[in-house]
């Protein structure tokens, strides 16, 4: 007989057959892939619930971001002010106003400022350093040199001293120092100007009231006769030409040109300092060294300003 494809013999019994069962025997791999399926029949999903998924989270979003908006709007229409009248206009005046305030950034504190100490000088100051120093306010090259036995009255070639250069560059505390020292206040340079000339040229009043307040001689002449209040009326400064007066100046000094201070307030078209010259008693008639008056010269400018004028419209050039 056959069974199972085998021949027995019929000399030899074949043993009791069992019916074979038939095994699925897939690779690993096989059911690590199926298994997602697998699951999907067991849970009874589709994949056509997946492959919707995306639109569904694209429509949620959308939703959430029209809630947001939704709810922005809310919140900016309950914060809005209703302006019904005029009580509610300042409160939102103030309200905005407390606002700007908030985002204001207060400012800093001003930092102490810390000045350098001065290095103890060791070295003696020459008559060099001692001049400039005295023009740079170095206050301490100056004490230096006045400890070390310096002559305060010590001057260049010029005989420009320590005094005249703190007067001209308006270094106030200075030059008390140096009077204290000993310096004379009448020293003079080369041109017979005294350290009240170097006041009044750069218009330090404070200068000039500290030095007449030690003695200084208010009607002192230069080489060319000029007073303090000549060099006053060029520069322009009138604070020092009012006090110069109030000292005991003489108004009508003339230089060596016959010029008096009127004369240079007009040729230097000095109007405030006229006005004051006028107003303190100047007079209109003196004449210089030219036969001048200050109104005559006044004239001659005038003349001299409407020739050059009319000669410029003459002229083919700038004819208008």
């Amino acid at each position: 007989s056959r069974e199972g494809g085998i021949q027995h013999s019929p000399s030899q019994k074949s043993p009791p057959t069992r019916p074979r069962r038939w095994k699925l025997q897939a690779p690993l791999a096989a059911v690590e892939r199926d298994r997602p399926f697998l699951s999907a029949l067991g849970s009874g999903t589709s994949y056509a619930s997946d492959s919707a998924s995306p639109q569904e989270a694209e429509t949620r979003e959308r939703q959430k971001l029209d809630e947001e908006k939704r709810r922005r709007l809310e919140r900016f229409n309950s914060s809005r002010t209703n302006l019904e009248n005029l009580a509610d206009l300042e409160k939102l005046v103030q309200r905005r106003k407390e606002k700007r305030l908030k985002r204001r950034v207060p400012p800093k504190a001003p930092q102490p400022e810390v000045k350098p100490q001065p290095q103890a000088q060791q070295e003696p100051v020459g008559l060099e350093v001692f001049l400039k120093a005295a023009a740079e306010n170095q206050e301490a090259l100056i004490d230096k040199y006045l400890a070390d036995g310096g002559d305060p009255n010590a001057h260049d070639k010029l005989h420009r001293t320590a005094l005249h250069w703190a007067c001209l560059k308006g270094h106030c505390e200075l030059v008390n120092k140096l009077l204290e020292a000993g310096a004379a206040v009448d020293t003079r340079d080369l041109l017979d100007r005294t350290p009240v000339f170097w006041a009044c040229r750069r218009g330090h009043l404070d200068i000039l009231k500290q030095l007449l307040n030690r003695g200084a001689q208010v009607n002192a002449r230069d080489k060319i006769w000029s007073t303090p209040l000549h060099v006053a009326v060029r520069t322009g400064h009138c604070d020092c030409l009012e006090h110069l007066i109030a000292c005991g100046a003489r108004i009508d000094a003339q230089d060596k040109e016959g010029d008096t201070a009127l004369h240079e307030a007009v040729r230097h078209g000095r109007y405030r300092a006229m006005k004051l010259l006028l107003l303190y008693g100047a007079a209109l008639g003196v004449r210089n060294a030219a036969s001048v008056t200050p109104v005559q010269l006044a004239r001659d400018w005038q003349r001299g300003i409407q020739e050059a004028l009319q000669a410029h419209v003459r002229h083919t050039r700038t004819r208008c």
